[in-house]
């Protein structure tokens, strides 16, 4: 119980931090929004730590722990229950996606290879990087996390060069950020905290700063915002989602991606986004390893002083006396 409610508590705090360092720049560094998750998904193992005991005078104290053992036990049944359903989803995605691949065919372009060589020399990426062609392929992606190949639709063969450099370039800048990584780690905390909605809204955050991260990279390497901005469009409109997929797979954010691209923003300052990390990681802390305890005064028995108690008995002892109950219901 008291890992779900330190789990509440964190992922409520790397929210508000999170919304509030976006606020200023929506492609805030996504080092704030990945940190948040992975502190989450460390929260059980922090949870172990030592103690530091509080003791709080006039704290109230709970009922007998054999009255509630019996609504912990029904609560871990159905978070193990939703652990292991969200798993399932993901080695049923990572079994399509081996069918996917199985389906696609390598690519032979001479021209795709030759900008894929600039591309990664550009980044300075010396990792190898496969391109497939998928007749089903909505929209250029990459997947893989040991071998990564980035699948291009079948009509990628009439854009123009630059089209496709623009598109290489912000895959491999996926590959070079080790993003793949990045989402499955997010999805592991979707996993572990899947009852939380701010876990997730985290998690689709992340992604977004993500793409904003590889959209800035194919500026910086020299491209024109405006060409790039009329690339992202005519990719999502030549893709196979109808109007309402669309929307569901990120309409909202190609349109800030777009603004971002064509007006020049302000950059965040890392001193704010390391202070917020810092932050929340020493919230986390906080929560894992500080426990409230009453104090000694608030377990004393009728007729014997505090100090005839503590000669009699432990703390521990005595915690258990003042919170028995003489007379249990049936």
């Amino acid at each position: 119980m008291s890992l779900l409610l330190s789990s509440a508590a964190l992922s409520l705090l790397a929210g508000v931090v999170v919304w509030v360092t976006g606020r200023r720049d929506p492609a805030e560094s996504p080092l704030l929004t990945l940190g948040s998750l992975m502190t989450l998904l460390a929260l059980p193992l922090l949870t172990s730590l030592p103690k530091v005991t509080l003791e709080l005078s006039a704290l109230p104290l709970p009922d007998s722990p054999a009255a509630s053992a019996p609504t912990i036990h029904s609560i871990a049944l159905i978070w193990a229950g939703g652990m292991i359903f969200f798993t399932l989803r993901i080695l049923v995605d990572w079994r399509g996606l081996r069918q996917f691949r199985a389906e696609s065919i390598p690519s032979k372009d001479s021209v795709i290879a030759e900008v894929l060589r600039e591309c990664s020399s550009q980044l300075g990426l010396r990792r190898r990087v496969g391109i497939h062609i998928h007749p089903q392929t909505p929209t250029p992606f990459v997947a893989g996390l040991f071998h990564p190949v980035i699948y291009l639709p079948p009509h990628c063969n009439r854009w123009e060069r630059d089209t496709l450099r623009m598109v290489l370039m912000h895959e491999l800048g996926h590959v070079a950020r080790h993003d793949l990584w990045t989402n499955l780690a997010a999805r592991c905390a979707c996993v572990v905290y899947w009852f939380n909605p701010l876990v997730w809204w985290l998690r689709r955050k992340l992604v977004t700063q993500c793409e904003f991260a590889c959209d800035a990279r194919v500026i910086a390497a020299g491209t024109n915002p405006d060409n790039y901005a009329s690339a992202l469009c005519d990719i999502a409109e030549s893709s196979a989602f109808p109007a309402s997929a669309m929307a569901m797979a990120g309409r909202a954010p190609l349109r800030a991606r777009i603004e971002r691209v064509v007006h020049c923003h302000s950059k965040g300052h890392p001193f704010v986004v390391v202070a917020a990390l810092l932050l929340t990681v020493s919230a986390s802390l906080g929560l894992s390893v500080v426990r409230l305890s009453p104090s000694q005064s608030d377990l004393s028995l009728p007729g014997i002083g505090n100090d005839n108690l503590s000669t009699l008995y432990s703390s521990e002892e005595l915690f258990l006396r003042s919170n028995a109950r003489a007379f249990p219901l049936d």
